[in-house]
C-alpha cells in the first residue's frame, strides 16, 4: 500500500530502535523525507538503509530529555507527520528506573505536543501505546480492545497509560490531529538483546555452534514464567500498521469506500495492532529451539512457577530452568488482544504465528549494536 501526502516530510523520533529503522525505511521508500533522530545516531543502524533510500534522510542526534533541539526541529521543519517512537522500551529495566522511564515515556510527550500546538498544529502526531497499559485483566479470559480500562502493572505500563492518556486530552481539547497505536508485542532481527524473543534465538544460535561435548556442558537458557501469555507478531506488519493510524482518515475512506470524514482531530481515533491469537513463553522458546534442531520434554507440573523447566530429548540434560529473580507477582499472566477494528476500518492484516518472526530471527544476521532506552 503506498501512501500519499501534500507534505511528503516527517519526522521519526526513536529512530535507533526496532521500528523506527523499518518505519524510516517504509516512508524514505514511498518517497518521503524523514528527519530520524536518535540518542545516538552513530549506532542507530540507519546507516544500513539501501544507498537509494539516503537521499531524503537527514539523521539528528537529539535526547528527549534536553528537549530544545527538538523544539528547535519541529519549528523549523513543520512536518506533515510526527511519529514518536523514543523510549525506555523494556518492561523489566522499568523497575530498576522507573523515574528514567517516567521522564522518556510521559514526559517527553507532553513536551512534543506542547511544541506541536504552539508551532506546528497542522502535524498528525503519532503515538506508540502498548497493550500492556492493559495489565492484569479480571479473569484469564479476558480479551481487550480499544475501549477496555487501563490497569498497568509495571512502571513502563504506568508511563505509556499516563502518555497514551494525555495524548487523549490533547486531541479532545486542543482538537490536534493525534492517535495512538496500542500495540501487541512484535518481533524481528532488529530487536534489542534484552528482549525475551532475541535473548531465545541467540542462545539457540550458540548452542548450534557447539560440538557434542560442548553441548553437555552448556549451561540452560534461564527465563522468567514460562505459562505468560502474549500476543506476538512481525515487527514489519505494525510498521506498516502505523501508517494506516496515522492516515486513517483517507485510509478508513478507501477501504469503506464511503466519503472521506474531514481532517479534524475529533475524527481521529486511537487503534489496537495485534494478531488476535497468544503463545505461551514456553510456546515460544519450545518453536525456536525445534528450528534450531533441538527437540525439548517439558515439564510445566504444580503450582511454583520457578521449579518448571525443559530438558533436551535426546540427552535428557537441562535446557531451559526458571531464574527465580525475573518472576513478577504483578506481571498479568495473559494479554489477549481484539484487533477486529484495525483489521475492519483500516483494511490491516498482520501475519500470523511464532515463525513469521522467529523465521527472520534466525535468518537474518544480528545486529551488533542495538540501540536501547530512548533511541
Amino acid at each position: 500500500m503506498t501512501f500519499v501526502s501534500q507534505s511528503q516530510v516527517a519526522i521519526v523520533t526513536g529512530a535507533g530502535g526496532q521500528d523506527g529503522y523499518f518505519l524510516t525505511e517504509l516512508l524514505l521508500s514511498n518517497g518521503w523525507t524523514v528527519h530520524a533522530t536518535s540518542r545516538q545516531p552513530s549506532i542507530s543502524g540507519l546507516e544500513s538503509l539501501p544507498d537509494n533510500l539516503g537521499a531524503k534522510l537527514r539523521v539528528h542526534q537529539i535526547d528527549l530529555l534536553k528537549p530544545q533541539p527538538m523544539f528547535d526541529l519541529i519549528s523549523h521543519v513543520k512536518p506533515a507527520e510526527f511519529y514518536n517512537l523514543a523510549g525506555q522500551s523494556s518492561v523489566s529495566k522499568s523497575f530498576d528506573d522507573p523515574l528514567y522511564t517516567w521522564q522518556t515515556n510521559t514526559e517527553s510527550v507532553v513536551h512534543l505536543l506542547e511544541c506541536i500546538r504552539k508551532n506546528s498544529p497542522h502535524t498528525r502526531f503519532y503515538q506508540a501505546s502498548s497493550t500492556d497499559m492493559f495489565g492484569r485483566p479480571p479473569s484469564d479470559q479476558a480479551v481487550f480492545n480499544e475501549d477496555s480500562a487501563l490497569n498497568p502493572q509495571s512502571p513502563y505500563a504506568s508511563a505509556k497509560a499516563a502518555a497514551h492518556l494525555l495524548c487523549h486530552s490533547y486531541r479532545e481539547v486542543y482538537g490536534l490531529r493525534i492517535a495512538s497505536g496500542i500495540l501487541s508485542n512484535h518481533e524481528s532481527h532488529r530487536r534489542p538483546a534484552s528482549f525475551l524473543s532475541r535473548k531465545v534465538v541467540e542462545h539457540v544460535r550458540r548452542l548450534k555452534e557447539l560440538s557434542s561435548g560442548q553441548l553437555a556442558n552448556a549451561s540452560p537458557l534461564a527465563v522468567g514464567h514460562l505459562k505468560v501469555r502474549r500476543d506476538w507478531g512481525f515487527a514489519p506488519d505494525y510498521v506498516e500498521g502505523m501508517l494506516r493510524i496515522m492516515r486513517q482518515i483517507e485510509t478508513r475512506g478507501d477501504v469503506s469506500g464511503q466519503a472521506i470524514e474531514p481532517d479534524e482531530g475529533c475524527n481521529y481515533r486511537d487503534y489496537v495492532l495485534a494478531t488476535g491469537q497468544t503463545s505461551a513463553v514456553w510456546e515460544l522458546i519450545d518453536r525456536a529451539f525445534t528450528i534450531g534442531g533441538f527437540a525439548l520434554e517439558w515439564d510445566l507440573e504444580g503450582n511454583d512457577p520457578a521449579a518448571w523447566r525443559a530438558n533436551f530429548q535426546a540427552t535428557k540434560m537441562s535446557a531451559v530452568t526458571v531464574n527465580p529473580e525475573l518472576l513478577r507477582t504483578a506481571e498479568p499472566l495473559v494479554i489477549g488482544v481484539d484487533p477486529s477494528r484495525a483489521q475492519r476500518e483500516l483494511g490491516w492484516a498482520p501475519r500470523h504465528g511464532l515463525d513469521v518472526f522467529l523465521g527472520d530471527m534466525f535468518t537474518m544476521t544480528p545486529r551488533r549494536q542495538v540501540v536501547e532506552g530512548i533511541g
